[in-house]
């Protein structure tokens, strides 16, 4: 290339990159003056544009995707974000059919690319429409890897966090930011604090809510209708029994629950309903709702396990 054109080309990356960084900056610092549902919707087709399978509830402003699969463009390939791409998962963990039932480690790396057969990556997003008008939209990626054998994949944090996380997450932020940039407005100081996490910007359930059972079964309630409402599947784990009950046909386990709620998330809005339907104890137990439940309704169960309630139960009656 002659020294001239390399010159010019150089000066237009350096302007397309100075103007890609611009928008970078101006979504990660703006909020947006427009109605509630003016914002959400176009968060909601941003992320669903980019990440297809998601869950969405607009009462509390909130959108969560699937995990999706990371796919890599070559060996060597570990930081390009033009040469990746994600699939969806459907919000299903490796190694579980559509049908739910478990695969062979063969049948679940089927078709897979060669360097991907033994280590696989995965990326999800929580998006929250929170605050007040102005709106801000904050956005929040997950990745984690799963190793064949493993139950669940492991979030990667701290010193393991990915290189391709960040990139990612400005993608999506430049995406929506792009879809109603005509209502951004630059950001106090005090709407811009990217370090408080959202859990503590939305409402949190009063324990006593739950009227007529121990305290401390009140406050499992409570966090757990906060942990439904956030999608915070890690958070979800912790609160269920190892040998949680989660169908009459005699599936147990908490790691096999969580794998098959997460495939069907509409589970997860059937325990959200339950807690709103009365809870009252049962000997050393307490159920939502109180007493045998109807037939085809859904109860949780919860039980003190060496003095901490968990979830024992949470299937639909026959």
């Amino acid at each position: 290339m002659p020294r001239r054109d390399r010159i010019i080309f150089c000066a237009l990356a350096a302007l397309v990159a100075c103007g890609g960084s611009q928008q970078t900056k101006a979504a990660k610092h703006s909020v947006y003056d427009a109605d509630f549902t003016v914002v959400y919707t176009a968060a909601l087709e941003a992320t669903r544009t980019l990440y297809p399978t998601l869950d969405e509830n607009v009462g509390p402003g909130r959108i969560q995707t699937a995990w999706h699969q990371v796919l890599f463009g070559g060996a060597n390939d570990d930081s390009d974000m033009g040469q990746r791409m994600t699939l969806p998962t459907n919000g299903m963990m490796p190694g579980v059919s559509p049908t739910g039932a478990m695969m062979s480690p063969a049948a679940a790396a089927g078709g897979m690319p060669t360097q991907l057969a033994n280590k696989r990556y995965f990326i999800r997003f929580d998006v929250s429409v929170i605050g007040g008008r102005p709106w801000r939209v904050k956005v929040i990626g997950h990745a984690s890897e799963w190793d064949p054998g493993a139950a669940m994949p492991v979030e990667m944090h701290g010193a393991n966090k990915p290189p391709w996380l960040d990139p990612r997450i400005e993608q999506l932020q430049v995406a929506i930011y792009k879809k109603i940039s005509q209502y951004a407005k630059p950001a106090h100081e005090d709407e811009d604090d990217d370090t408080k996490p959202v859990a503590e910007e939305l409402p949190k359930t009063d324990p006593s809510e739950f009227k007529g059972i121990p305290g401390e079964a009140a406050k499992r309630l409570a966090a757990l209708k906060d942990t439904l409402a956030r999608r915070d599947y890690a958070g979800l784990r912790p609160q269920l029994a190892d040998d949680i009950v989660w169908s009459l046909g005699g599936g147990t386990g908490a790691d096999m629950a969580m794998a098959m709620w997460q495939a069907d998330p509409a589970q997860f809005d059937a325990m959200t309903a339950v807690l709103g339907t009365g809870c009252a104890p049962d000997g050393a137990r307490v159920r939502c709702p109180a007493g045998e439940p109807a037939a085809g309704a859904y109860q949780i169960v919860i039980e003190a396990r060496a003095g901490v309630w968990q979830v024992t139960s949470f299937v639909k009656a026959e």
